[in-house]
């Protein structure tokens, strides 16, 4: 079984394979769930995910603060 810092460690690794403008349904961070348009970018430095909200917000949040990812589609 993988440990919670194993799980948080894959989700930002997970993004920062994802190229930009990959299309993302929403994500649950913090156990609150974001509807977005798609995944802009992550900063490896900060940890920072940035995201297109739905209207075309900017959505930002901590990659480990992610719990699930949705994609269309899946």
């Amino acid at each position: 079984m993988s440990s919670k810092n194993e799980h948080h460690r894959s989700i930002c690794e997970l993004l920062a394979s994802l190229p930009p403008k990959y299309p993302v349904s929403d994500f649950v961070a913090d156990g609150v769930t974001e509807n977005v348009e798609f995944f802009i970018t992550l900063d490896s430095r900060t940890r920072l995910a940035y995201f297109s909200g739905v209207g075309g917000s900017l959505v930002i949040v901590e990659c480990r603060k992610i719990s699930s990812i949705e994609f269309p589609g899946a």
